[in-house]
């Protein structure tokens, strides 16, 4: 496909395990994904690998400022400071207390999750010597939804000289929270003291059902446990401008585009649930127009993965602008954050309003046709998913509708050997061993790309970019060799269907090849040694395609008619083209897509549509808040068409595939720009739309808008 299925999921393998190929039911080995970063990785937060041994959040105060922390009591002031430090150069000093439970706090509500339990420490250091020692404690400060505040200790100890000395505990609470306060307090008012080094890890195991979510308004004047995301930067309840009520969040002091208020997340969002985000903001007076995005940081095992949930939205000082989007953890995380952030500059700019919601429980319709029933004896319907989607509404979406499947990320290149010899297999096995339980035929995608593949591929072997010499071109292929047969040493006989090539045509080229840099070093030998070694490696069996996007257009379909017959020329095993077919409202014409079926087809190829998908836009700036439903009834009668055309082409296809189980899933979300999209058949409710019933009961479709003619 041309991108991926969102945002690039991102994670890269941490550890280094060997594996030799075996059947696909071995084991898995260390975690990894693909990785494309729009922003750096973030130090201020330490990760644990696990499920019960998870750090929320550490605060070392080694930026220079205190890390969300907030002053408590009317005169109390903080700051970091470099006159003593545990750790590092900085602590957190509290000084002008007039009272016991003066000093530092941190809001913790939006870290916390009630009935799991987490470690709280700290060290503490008094700031002179007093005439009578001193009771230090960690406390919370616990204010139950429609109840009376309490004040629960978590830790605590007596000192009366000026060394560290390290408070920790475990702490717990149960039922909601209109506010949890972690503060550090001292018996003697008078005394000023640091804090350092505070740690906050979950120890218990987090409950299965998620919370229903975070409303950020900042009407209490506290930052409700947003920070500053790259720790220079100055995150600040403002009553200087507020979208409703008197306070909003005020960002200044970027150094970076990336920088900006974060979140964590991580207490409140389940793997596999979906959620809602919304969140206002508004450029700071005297800053020029900006674009604003508000994006997902999520850590595994040491490493970052990053992405778009609202794209860039323009952004002035003249008016609130809405973000709001929909956001599916579909992996693995650690700790999961959301952030605001710009595409360039470094404008200081309000936030209010935020809000992220549990999506209610998904259902299907299963009282409607299958949609796999209703061309059985033509061709295979399937459908592009994650792992999360062999589970719940989405597997039972699944295996209502579809006879076969194809990942939609998990087996690209950089998401199984993202570093070389370093193999992940966990989610690919997933959805195989999910297709094999159920009966359901599997596509492969994608063996060799230019995209989505590990930089550690075109590295010489003295890590250095590769050029075009004999040495690298050997390494390279032999490179790739290794690639495919561990592959296909794991799934032979249990995949039918791979894509061994993918989108190596450019039509703007002299000689119509994509100037990739398995192009660069190998010229097309890397194509002809894929398939030979797939055929090897996978066996006779296997049906193997080289695929494409935009094959309708007769210039890029010429050229790569003229690639395959030459390679079957020379007894290249090829078996089949692959369409992608992602399509628009208004283009292509259904004939072109047809003529490039036939044209392939007589070179005795099998054809399999592979990525169908029918976007709704005719550029690539217009953006939609909500779909006018004439335009999904045009997409509806254009997919019945379509379909119309693949049932006169079934001896020439042997496969459909949609390119996502629903329009709440699909890579043009965020692709060519962020915009609401509704490419498929299904809606982000999984309920049957227009498109699904032109296929079904074309009854059931109002007719064309006046003035259209499919």
């Amino acid at each position: 496909m041309r991108s991926c299925w969102v945002k690039p999921f991102c994670l890269v393998l941490a550890g280094a395990l060997l594996l030799s190929p075996v059947g696909w039911w071995g084991a898995s080995v260390a975690k990894a994904a693909t990785s494309i970063e729009h922003s750096p990785p973030v130090a201020d937060t330490v990760l644990s690998a696990g499920n019960i041994h998870k750090t929320i959040g550490t605060y070392g105060f080694e930026q220079g400022n205190s890390n969300g922390w907030k002053p408590r009591g009317t005169y109390t002031q903080i700051a970091s400071v470099t006159e003593a430090a545990y750790g590092g150069t900085h602590s957190l000093k509290a000084t002008a207390r007039t009272a016991a439970w003066n000093g530092a706090e941190l809001d913790v509500k939006s870290l916390l999750q009630p009935d799991v339990e987490y470690e709280i420490s700290g060290y503490v250091k008094l700031d002179g010597h007093s005439a009578a020692p001193s009771m230090v404690k960690l406390t919370v400060e616990q204010q139950p939804t429609g109840g009376t505040t309490t004040w629960k200790t978590v830790a605590q100890t007596e000192t009366a000289d000026t060394s560290w000395i390290k408070l920790q505990g475990k702490y717990t609470f149960t039922g909601g929270m209109d506010a949890l306060k972690l503060y550090v307090e001292s018996s003697n008012p008078a005394q000023a003291y640091y804090v350092d080094e505070v740690e906050i890890t979950q120890v218990s195991k987090t409950p299965t059902e998620p919370t229903n979510g975070i409303v950020s308004g900042f009407e209490e004047g506290t930052a409700q446990g947003w920070v500053s995301r790259m720790g220079a930067e100055t995150v600040q309840v403002s009553d200087a401008d507020a979208r409703s009520g008197s306070y909003s969040l005020l960002t200044t002091g970027r150094q970076k585009t990336y920088a900006g208020p974060k979140l964590d997340v991580t207490a409140t969002m389940q793997k596999g649930s979906r959620y809602t985000v919304s969140a206002w903001v508004k450029l700071a007076p005297g800053e020029q127009p900006a674009k604003v995005r508000l994006s997902v940081q999520r850590d595994h095992q040491g490493d970052s993965a990053y992405e778009t949930v609202v794209g860039d939205t323009a952004t002035t000082t003249g008016g609130w602008m809405h973000l709001f989007g929909t956001y599916t953890l579909a992996h693995d995380a650690d700790t999961v954050s959301m952030y605001l952030e710009t595409a360039e500059g470094t404008s200081s700019f309000y936030m209010d309003d935020f809000e992220l919601s549990l999506v209610p429980p998904l259902a299907i319709e299963k009282d409607i046709p299958s949609l796999h029933g209703l061309y059985g004896g033509q061709f295979s319907i399937g459908t592009a998913i994650e792992a999360f989607q062999t589970e719940g509404a989405y597997g039972e979406l699944v295996l209502k509708h579809f006879n076969s499947v194809v990942a939609g990320n998990a087996m690209k290149p950089i998401s199984l050997q993202p570093s070389e010899g370093q193999f992940h297999w966990e989610e690919a096995d997933q959805i195989v061993q999910y297709a094999r339980q159920h009966g359901l035929e599997i596509r492969f995608h994608t063996l060799v790309w230019h995209n989505q593949t590990g930089e550690w591929m075109f590295k010489d072997k003295n890590g250095q970019p590769m050029t075009p010499t004999a040495e690298n071109k050997k390494l390279l292929l032999d490179r790739l060799e290794t690639h495919i047969r561990a592959v296909a040493a794991r799934y032979k006989n249990v995949i039918t269907d791979w894509d061994v090539v993918n989108e190596v045509i450019d039509p703007d080229q002299p000689d119509g090849m994509r100037r990739s840099k398995w192009y660069q070093i190998t010229g097309t030998d890397y194509i002809e040694k894929a398939f030979r070694v797939t055929r090897e490696a996978a066996g006779p069996n296997a049906r193997l395609f080289i695929n494409d996007y935009n094959t309708h257009e007769p210039k890029k379909r010429d050229f790569l008619y003229n690639l395959v017959r030459d390679l079957l020329a020379k007894g290249v095993p090829i078996d089949g083209v692959g369409h992608q077919s992602h399509i628009r409202l208004e283009f292509p014409a259904i004939s072109e897509i047809e003529q490039s079926i036939e044209k392939f087809a007589s070179l005795g190829l099998d054809n399999q549509i592979t990525e169908l998908d029918m976007g709704l836009y005719s550029n690539d700036t217009d953006r939609y808040e909500t779909i006018p439903e004439s335009m999904l009834i045009r997409q509806a009668h254009r997919y019945r068409a379509l379909f119309d055309m693949f049932s006169r082409q079934q001896d020439h296809i042997s496969n459909v595939t949609i390119w996502g189980t629903d329009d709440g899933n699909t890579w043009l979300s965020t692709f060519p720009i962020a915009r609401l999209d509704k490419p498929l058949l299904f809606d982000e409710r999984l309920k049957a739309k227009y498109a699904y019933w032109a296929l079904a009961d074309p009854s059931k479709v109002p007719p064309l808008p006046a003035g259209n003619n499919e």
